[in-house]
């Protein structure tokens, strides 16, 4: 998955790591909470619902601005999310990969999931852009 925003490196790390902004632009994720101390950065804790599923994030990579990783681990599934942020002339070019790891009985449902998952990626993305870029 990727994505240029037409925003400097900096802006869009940051606002991408503050995992409180996804409820903003992630229609599938209703809210967000930090449950570490600020500042953020790497090992900081979120506690998130996405879907009506509650999630806990932490960032395990916290290279400002280049490289940010989430591993994000709830009752039916654990992802890693792997961000790398490029200065281009524009702006910021968002390269991200997910690992996801369904379980319990998940895994069974989770192969017909795939078309609606990567559907729903590109729709998320584009909503971050137009939060980065009009905010």
């Amino acid at each position: 998955m990727a994505v240029d925003v037409a925003a400097p490196p900096e802006k869009v790390f940051d606002l991408m790591a503050d995992a409180r902004n996804e409820p903003t632009w992630n229609s599938q994720v209703s809210a967000t909470d930090l449950t570490s101390a600020e500042p953020i950065g790497q090992g900081s804790t979120f506690r998130t619902v996405n879907r009506g599923q509650e999630y806990t994030a932490t960032i395990t990579r916290y290279a400002r601005p280049t490289a940010l990783t989430y591993e994000v681990v709830g009752k039916a599934m654990t992802i890693t999310g792997r961000l790398t942020f490029g200065a281009t002339t524009a702006g910021t070019h968002v390269d991200a990969t997910f690992d996801m790891q369904p379980q319990g009985a998940l895994k069974l449902f989770f192969p017909l999931m795939g078309p609606a998952v990567r559907r729903d990626f590109p729709k998320q993305f584009a909503s971050f852009k137009a939060f980065c870029e009009n905010g």
